[in-house]
């Protein structure tokens, strides 16, 4: 799915599977890095239950840049897992 189309979307949240589609990369890596360190995603994530949820305004505001990126100073964790998963 692609930004453009999700911005379209008539629902306020996300599915992992679809933010991780419009990222190219593996839902699970999203899923791995919320659990571990939310703020590394730099998009708003929520737990519900045993799913997590992306809010859509906020994730589109995220891609175009309209949230800053946070600098990462202490760890390179989120970089790590994109090495790992081949991205």
């Amino acid at each position: 799915m692609r930004l453009a189309e999700i911005e379209k979307l008539d629902r306020d949240f996300l599915t992992v599977q679809e933010v991780a589609g419009c990222i190219h990369c593996q839902p699970q890596l999203i899923r791995d890095e919320a659990e571990k360190s939310p703020k590394f995603l730099g998009f708003p994530i929520t737990k519900i239950g045993h799913s997590y949820r992306i809010p859509r305004e906020g994730f589109v505001n995220w891609a175009k840049g309209l949230i800053p990126v946070m600098q990462i100073v202490s760890s390179n964790e989120l970089f790590r897992s994109f090495e790992r998963n081949g991205l």
